[in-house]
C-alpha cells in the first residue's frame, strides 16, 4: 500500500513539473494596481511637461532679451558706423590742415624752412617771437598728427567691436536654438510617453470597470472565483508577443507549401525563440485547446470587440500550452497561453496567429462554423479589406512591448 502511494506521488510530481501553467492567478487587484501605475506615469509625465514647458517659456524670454539687444546692438552698429564717417571727414579735414601747415611753413623750398624763417629776423625780439611762433607751429603740427593717429586706431578699435559683438550674438542665437530645440524634443517624447500611459490608463481602467460590473472584487481571480463563463467584452487589442518580428503575412502567395496560395494568419518570431510565451490579444473566453489535424497544439479565443462584435483568435504551432487552460475559461489579455514552438506542419519557431470577424466552430455562427466556412470567410474578408490582426493590432515589422 505504502509503494501505491509513492508510485502516485511521482506521477503527480511528474505532471506538475511537465505541465506549463501559470505562475500568477491574475485578481481585479493586479488590474487596480496597473490603474493606479499608469495614473502615475502619467502624472510624472505632465509633472515633466509642465517643466519642459516652464524652462521653454524661460529659453523664449532669453531669446526675447536677445531679439531686444540684437535690435539695440544694430542700433550701436549704425551709431558707430555713423561715428566712423565722420571721424573719417576728420581725418581729412585734419589731413588737408596739416598739409596746408606744412605749406604755409615752408616758406622756401628748402628743408631748413623753419631756421630760415627764425634768422630771418630783423633784431634780437623779432628772433625770439619767431623762435617761439616756431615752436608753438612745430607742437601744433605734432598734435595733429598725434590726434590723427588717434582717430586711426579709435576707427579701427570700433570696427574690431562691431565684429565681435556681432559674433557674439550670432554665436548666442545658435546656442538658444539648439536648446530650444532639444527642450522641444524632450517635450515631444514627453507627450508621446504621457499619451502611451493614459491609452493603458484608459485600458485598465475600462478593464476594472467591467470586472467589477461582472461582481468581481479585488482579491477575486479572473476567470476562476468572478467572470467564470462570461463574454467579456475587449477594451483593446494587444501584441501576442512581448519581443517579436513579422516573418509573414496573411495574402496571397505564389507558392505555399500546403498547396494553397492564401496565407489565412500572421506568422511572427521572437529573437527569444522556442517557448516565448504567448498571451492572447484580448480578454476573452477559451473556446478550444486542441491539436489540428497536422498535430499543432492550438488554442482558439473568443472575444467581443468594443463595438459589441464578435471575434475569434486562433495560435498554432505551440510547443507548449498551459495546463491552466480549459474551454469556457474567461482569461485576460495578460494570461500566459502558451509557449512558442513548431508543432504540426511548420518550418521553424513560430507563432501562427489567425484572427477573424466571426466565431470559428460556433454552430449560432453561419460565417464560421465549419472551418471551411470560416477559410472561406477569410479570404473573403481579405478581399475586402479585412486582415485579420494586421487590422486590429499596432503591428510594425518588429517590436520591443505589447
Amino acid at each position: 500500500m505504502k509503494k501505491k502511494y509513492v508510485y502516485l506521488f511521482l506521477i503527480l510530481s511528474f505532471i506538475f513539473f511537465i505541465v506549463p501553467r501559470n505562475v500568477h492567478a491574475t485578481t481585479l487587484q493586479d488590474y487596480i494596481d496597473k490603474v493606479n501605475k499608469y495614473k502615475k506615469e502619467v502624472e510624472d509625465a505632465n509633472d515633466a511637461i509642465a517643466k519642459t514647458d516652464a524652462e521653454i517659456a524661460a529659453i523664449k524670454a532669453e531669446i526675447n532679451t536677445l531679439q531686444n539687444e540684437i535690435q539695440e546692438m544694430q542700433k550701436e552698429a549704425e551709431r558707430k558706423q555713423k561715428e566712423i564717417e565722420e571721424y573719417n571727414e576728420k581725418i581729412k579735414e585734419k589731413s588737408l590742415e596739416t598739409k596746408e601747415l606744412f605749406q604755409y611753413l615752408q616758406i622756401a623750398n628748402g628743408e631748413n624752412a623753419y631756421l630760415e624763417y627764425a634768422f630771418g629776423a630783423h633784431d634780437i625780439t623779432d628772433m625770439i617771437y619767431r623762435m617761439s611762433l616756431v615752436e608753438q607751429l612745430t607742437e601744433y603740427n605734432d598734435k595733429m598728427i598725434s590726434e590723427l593717429e588717434q582717430m586711426i586706431k579709435a576707427n579701427k578699435k570700433r570696427t574690431e567691436e562691431l565684429l565681435e559683438n556681432q559674433k557674439q550674438m550670432e554665436a548666442k542665437k545658435v546656442l538658444l536654438g539648439e536648446k530650444i530645440n532639444s527642450l522641444e524634443g524632450q517635450k515631444g517624447s514627453l507627450q508621446a510617453g504621457s499619451l502611451s500611459s493614459s491609452k493603458q490608463l484608459k485600458n485598465y481602467q475600462d478593464t476594472v470597470k467591467m470586472y467589477e460590473d461582472l461582481g468581481c472584487k479585488p482579491s477575486d481571480t479572473i476567470g476562476v472565483t468572478c467572470a467564470v463563463n462570461q463574454s467579456v467584452p475587449t477594451v483593446g487589442w494587444y501584441r501576442p508577443l512581448t519581443n517579436g518580428r513579422i516573418s509573414s503575412y496573411v495574402g496571397y502567395r505564389d507558392f505555399w507549401a500546403a498547396g494553397s496560395n492564401f496565407h489565412q494568419g500572421l506568422d511572427m518570431t521572437s529573437p527569444t525563440g522556442r517557448g516565448t510565451p504567448i498571451y492572447p490579444i484580448a480578454p476573452g473566453t477559451v473556446g478550444l485547446v486542441t491539436r489540428d489535424i497536422y498535430g499543432a497544439n492550438m488554442v482558439l479565443i473568443y472575444h467581443v470587440g468594443p463595438d459589441g462584435k464578435k471575434y475569434s483568435s486562433l495560435y498554432l504551432h505551440m510547443d507548449w500550452v498551459s495546463g491552466s487552460l480549459y474551454k469556457g475559461r474567461v482569461i485576460d489579455q495578460n494570461t500566459v497561453i502558451g509557449g512558442m514552438g513548431d508543432t504540426g506542419w511548420a518550418y521553424g519557431v513560430h507563432l501562427h496567429l489567425e484572427v477573424a470577424d466571426c466565431r470559428l466552430y460556433d454552430p449560432t455562427d453561419s460565417n464560421c462554423s465549419t472551418w471551411s466556412k470560416y477559410s472561406n470567410y477569410i479570404k473573403k474578408r481579405y478581399n475586402q479589406g479585412f486582415h485579420g490582426a494586421q487590422t486590429l493590432l499596432n503591428l510594425p515589422y518588429s517590436w520591443s512591448s505589447r
